[in-house]
């Protein structure tokens, strides 16, 4: 059953909005209306000076081609993008009337008034069930929401604005807070509803949605520098800058200007801040000198000699090693900076921050980070980065709670075998098979790692303190150095396909271990091997095969050899990135092998109780890595 309405618009306030997705909530009972209703909508905020409209030009009316997404339907999944037209708009522009037809989302059992939402841009809107929720995929946007209110949309204006001119030869620009305040979302939520006593906007908060998100320190976009054509910044809740903040104007990616404030700053919650033209602020800019800074860490002990993507440490204390690219002698580049990416313990423990890593820091061109007096088992990732705060190279730090040992278990591969996949805290057993020996889960030809499950038969991903796991699309190698916790996705619209564009076979080879290979010092990604038991296609026929389902708190596992090296049924991650598929029921194990021509990494799929095989699929599915010696 259909409910077709009729609203008018008002002129818009330009914002950034989000909305939080608990899908725990949701039990859904329906009940459609069918009457048609006008609904008039509002704006919040009646200052005049931030009316800038709903489009990254400013303006302060409705035009033909604005697209709306109007959503709710049986279990949240209805919904229509409404492209206005030149018929449907008012002669002064502050109106538009257009005509949707959807059943509502009923949540009356859960004290929800509400059933119709709205939100703008629908460009910025991604897949899936809304529900009573309007979410975004950047904030770096003019974003809007409402929801129905009687005979009333409201549409809130959600974010602080920053309007400037500027006049150069540039063609991007980055803005960031001077302490680094956060100043967008790659996914943002916010709620818009109902509860009774009128529409209340809720803020995306961590943990409070379904989606998997993170907090971005500079806005990156385009410019257009020609002194007359003015260019918005939109800051989601607005952002109060206690230092001040700098735009950096670039050229083919060279910086080459900037401009600065160092006076406290507040880009409140639904007000302009018009800077007007802002050329006579720049300054030529002038690189740093690396070498200026010396380490606050002392005492390091040098870890040259482990040089690769992946250090093993073992007992607290303080470290240093090169600013390497891994398993080469090639630079990462002149070193500015350094920090923690992420810290996980591998479980659904909340981790505390800098309780793995406790400090990092660099001086010439050497990274030096120490652990805390009380060492910590866990997993995390630090990075170098350049004068312009890039990341330009990031290492895997792996403290097991065990130690690591290899074995050739028999004879089932031609080099030893570690006992536990890579990140693995402990190695299982056939008596313990815990969430901790699951490991960390590799995109094919990846330096970098991504985490596992949160438990044993819950499939989210592990806790983590840093920067969560997020989704880029056709990533470059460039790019996927520079955000080394970003999964890459083929495309937005089909994940099924290759993280890396373009293509390259090259990145991990049988031949040798290559740069972007992720394994410590005396280990490497294995050659695929048909010849060997463990890349054979029939595992059951392999002394020391078994296959035993999860029991109490012990996951399922098979094991192979003698004497017998278990092997989690961990899954992977699924090639859309925000989750781990077939947690308990299937493994996936990378070789260092992929096909030139079809796009395709080979790993051995190994199924509980059914079969095993050596087989291709698409590099954007996140295996697990079982290292072996050189």
């Amino acid at each position: 059953m259909k409910k077709t309405f009729k609203f008018a618009a008002l002129a818009l306030c330009a914002a950034a909005f989000a909305i939080s997705c608990d899908k725990s909530e949701i039990e859904i009972s329906v009940t459609p209306k069918v009457e048609k209703q006008i609904f008039t909508c509002t704006i919040d905020g009646s200052d005049a000076a931030t009316k800038l409209g709903i489009s990254a030009t400013g303006k302060v009316t409705w035009e033909a081609g604005d697209e709306i997404m109007i959503h709710g339907g049986a279990e949240g999944a209805s919904r229509q993008k409404i492209t206005l037209t030149a018929d449907d708009i008012s002669a002064d522009g502050k109106t538009a009337t257009l005509a949707v037809e959807m059943e509502p989302y009923d949540r009356t059992d859960a004290g929800v008034k509400s059933s119709i939402y709205a939100q703008y841009p629908a460009a910025n809107v991604p897949s899936g069930e809304m529900y009573y929720e309007c979410c975004f995929a950047g904030t770096d946007a003019p974003l809007m929401a409402a929801c129905d209110d009687g005979n009333n949309f409201h549409f809130y204006n959600l974010c602080g604005i920053i309007s400037y001119t500027v006049s150069g030869d540039f063609d991007k620009v980055v803005f960031e807070g001077n302490s680094k305040e956060t100043v967008a979302f790659d996914y943002y939520q916010v709620r818009v509803r109902d509860d009774g006593k009128g529409p209340v906007v809720n803020y995306h908060k961590p943990g409070n949605g379904f989606k998997n998100y993170t907090e971005l320190k500079s806005i990156e976009k385009n410019v257009v520098a020609d002194g007359s054509t003015v260019n918005y910044l939109y800051l989601p809740k607005g952002t109060n800058f206690g230092l001040g903040f700098t735009f950096k104007f670039y050229k083919n990616d060279t910086l080459v200007k900037i401009a600065k404030t160092e006076k406290a700053v507040n880009v409140a919650h639904g007000k302009l801040l018009p800077l007007g033209n802002i050329s006579g602020h720049l300054e030529d800019y002038v690189a740093p000198q690396h070498s200026d800074h010396t380490s606050a860490i002392t005492g390091a002990t040098d870890l040259s000699a482990q040089q690769a993507n992946c250090y093993v440490i073992s007992a607290a204390g303080a470290y240093k090693f090169p600013a390497l690219k891994g398993n080469s002698e090639d630079a990462a580049g002149e070193v500015f900076g350094a920090s923690i990416v992420w810290e996980t313990y591998n479980n659904a423990e909340e981790v505390t921050p800098n309780s793995i890593i406790e400090a990092v820091d660099f001086e010439n061109n050497w990274i030096y980070f120490k652990t805390p007096a009380t060492l910590k088992a866990g997993n995390a990732l630090i990075a170098a980065k350049d004068a312009q705060d890039k990341i330009i190279w990031s290492w895997h730090i792996w403290i097991p709670a065990t130690a690591i040992e290899s074995n050739t278990y028999g004879g089932i591969y031609s080099s030893a075998l570690m006992d536990r996949n890579l990140g693995a805290l402990v190695a299982a057993t056939t008596t313990s098979v815990p969430v901790e020996s699951f490991g960390l889960h590799y995109e094919w030809g990846r330096k970098d790692p991504f985490v596992g499950a949160r438990g044993i038969a819950d499939n989210n991903f592990a806790k983590v303190s840093g920067e969560a796991t997020s989704i880029g699309y056709g990533m470059t190698l460039a790019e996927s150095i520079a955000n080394p916790a970003k999964y890459g996705v083929y495309t937005e619209a089909d994940s099924w396909g290759n993280w890396l564009t373009p293509y390259d076979s090259n990145h991990w080879q049988d031949s040798e271990k290559t740069m972007y290979d992720p394994c410590p010092k005396g280990y490497r990604v294995p050659k695929r091997d048909t010849a060997q038991p463990l890349h054979g296609s029939d595992l059951s026929t392999v002394t020391g095969w078994s296959d035993v389902a999860a029991s109490g708190d012990n996951a399922a596992y098979f094991t192979l050899g003698n004497p017998a090296t278990v092997f989690p049924y961990c899954g992977l991650v699924c090639e859309n990135g925000k989750y781990i598929d077939h947690l308990g029921a299937r493994t996936f194990i990378w070789t260092a092998y992929a096909s030139s021509s079809s796009g395709s990494g080979y790993m051995m799929d190994v199924r509980l109780e059914s079969t095993h095989k050596l087989t291709s699929t698409v590099t954007a599915r996140g295996c697990s890595v079982r290292c072996v010696a050189e």
